[in-house]
């Protein structure tokens, strides 16, 4: 397996960012005595210099975000994640399998421990595993603290460790939202925060045929695309796997084949 490494972005702006939300309560404090509203000046914009890359994902401020890959073919990075799931794993293997597409499952822990058969149904079939936290808490992970971040992290990885010989190399966070102590938590793991270029919004969309007009009016060579399983599978359990069929099926009419790239080759800016 290779382990080329994954390429360094200069993380000046988080250094910014923390020194000035530092410097800002002194501007403030020193700013007081000549007018209210200038003072408050510099603590609402460190509080905007640390909400923005936090709550926009794929947002560079406080790390790299992987959000394409380098390729002079038609080649594309299919990404499915919130699995595995008893009601989707298998139908959209099946799916990959019919149009030979290798796919990479960003897994949530918690689903992998109770489903781990299905994890090693998804390598068996050639795919690849990767992190997703081990609970995906959608409504903290953006505040959680470096402990909790590790937690997650950790918890998950302990999970999939169980793929042989092909341990995770790639995180994602909950819904694309991270905090300043994500980055560093990572980097102590050696593992890429993949963001991505266009994704089907499916978890939002009603009609497949949407979410794939979507993906493909916006995919270009080293494109990584986002799609989720496990979703609605009470109400509509055939959408997800629909969402899946039309994409690969245009995708493969447009000429892509769907790869999953080196850790090499990942780049910070979108295709």
């Amino acid at each position: 397996m290779e382990t080329a490494p994954i390429p360094n972005q200069p993380r000046w702006a988080r250094r910014f960012i923390l020194a000035f939300v530092f410097i800002a309560p002194c501007l403030a404090f020193y700013l007081v005595r000549t007018n209210l509203f200038l003072a408050l000046a510099p603590i609402f914009l460190s509080h905007v210099l640390l909400l923005y890359p936090t709550l926009v994902a794929n947002c560079q401020w406080f790390g790299p975000v992987m959000r394409s890959f380098e390729t002079d073919k038609p080649e594309v990075w299919l990404t499915i994640d919130d699995g595995p799931s008893p009601a989707h794993t298998v139908a959209m293997l099946d799916l990959l399998d019919r149009f030979n597409a290798r796919a990479t499952f960003f897994v949530i822990g918690r689903r992998a421990e109770q489903y781990p058969h299905l994890v090693t149904e998804i390598l068996s079939r050639g795919h690849e595993i990767a992190n997703h936290t081990y609970s995906h808490p959608s409504g903290t992970f953006w505040f959680a603290s470096p402990r909790r971040i590790g937690l997650e992290i950790d918890l998950c990885a302990e999970l999939l460790r169980g793929g042989p010989d092909r341990p995770p190399r790639f995180f994602r966070a909950p819904v694309g939202l991270k905090n300043l102590f994500v980055d560093p938590e990572l980097e102590r793991r050696s593992l890429a925060l993949v963001g991505w270029t266009v994704r089907g919004l499916d978890t939002v969309q009603r009609d497949p045929e949407q979410v794939a007009r979507r993906i493909l009016r916006d995919t270009k060579p080293g494109a990584i695309l986002v799609l989720h399983e496990g979703h609605r599978a009470a109400k509509n359990p055939e959408f997800n796997p629909r969402c899946l069929e039309l994409t690969l099926s245009g995708l493969a009419e447009n000429g892509y084949r769907c790869v999953i790239p080196q850790p090499g080759q990942l780049r910070p800016r979108a295709a």
